[in-house]
């Protein structure tokens, strides 16, 4: 508590969209915000209830489902980047509470929240993995158990954002993940938790993973991806 007081002095909050100083987001610019209204099929991105995967989009091993905060764009983008970039790691909390603020957010009813690792590598040169302090927040705030390590990065791979290409963006992370300890992940309700799902590759390959482990369901939580029109 000391500490946040402390920081706040020496590094003051200020809003992303207006830059008035105490918060990261004032009321007036958070309805600047394109928040997910239309919840959508993960995989073909059509309307879907609560964002439930669709029937015809299943597969044995696939996601379930996908919570998307908002648009990947404007005020929320500049946020995630100074999340995931430049350690400003209170911004944490006040995007999680974002998803207070909608009606349309359903969330399954977790056994654990975990988040998409990071490798090694990138964790020593980030020195931490923004997915994990979002999950850690979120599930304090829905008081849900939170899991680390249940998935393993083994492969060094590209970043994705630096791949536009759908299909490469696939094979680059195919193969990426290994599970920890089977036991932990079997007949449990996992939310995966991620700043953003692009194409969704990182997300699927992950669900992928526990599904094939003994996953009884898994979700993403993601706070924001490219929303077609109609969503939004």
């Amino acid at each position: 508590m000391a500490l946040n007081f402390l920081l706040d002095l020496l590094f003051p909050k200020f809003c992303f969209g207006c830059h008035k100083i105490g918060t990261y987001l004032c009321s007036s610019c958070q309805g600047k915000i394109v928040f997910t209204t239309t919840p959508l099929c993960p995989l073909c991105e059509k309307p879907s209830p609560f964002g439930f995967t669709h029937p015809r989009c299943k597969t044995p091993f696939g996601i379930d489902g996908m919570v998307v905060l908002g648009d990947y764009s404007g005020i929320l983008r500049q946020m995630v980047h100074f999340l995931k970039y430049k350690n400003v790691f209170s911004l944490g909390e006040t995007l999680i509470d974002l998803f207070s603020t909608q009606p349309s957010f359903w969330f399954p009813k977790f056994d654990f929240l975990t988040p998409i690792p990071l490798h090694r590598s990138r964790l020593l040169e980030r020195g931490y993995n923004q997915a994990a302090i979002l999950a850690k927040i979120l599930s304090m705030k829905k008081n849900w158990r939170y899991q680390e390590d249940i998935l393993i990065r083994k492969l060094p791979t590209t970043p994705q954002m630096s791949i536009s290409d759908t299909n490469t963006r696939r094979k680059n992370i195919k193969g990426a993940f290994v599970l920890k300890e089977t036991k932990m992940v079997e007949n449990k309700i996992i939310g995966l938790v991620d700043d953003v799902a692009t194409t969704g590759a990182t997300i699927f390959e992950g669900a992928r993973v526990l599904k094939r482990n003994g996953a009884k369901m898994v979700w993403g939580i993601v706070l924001a991806r490219s929303l077609p029109n109609f969503s939004i």
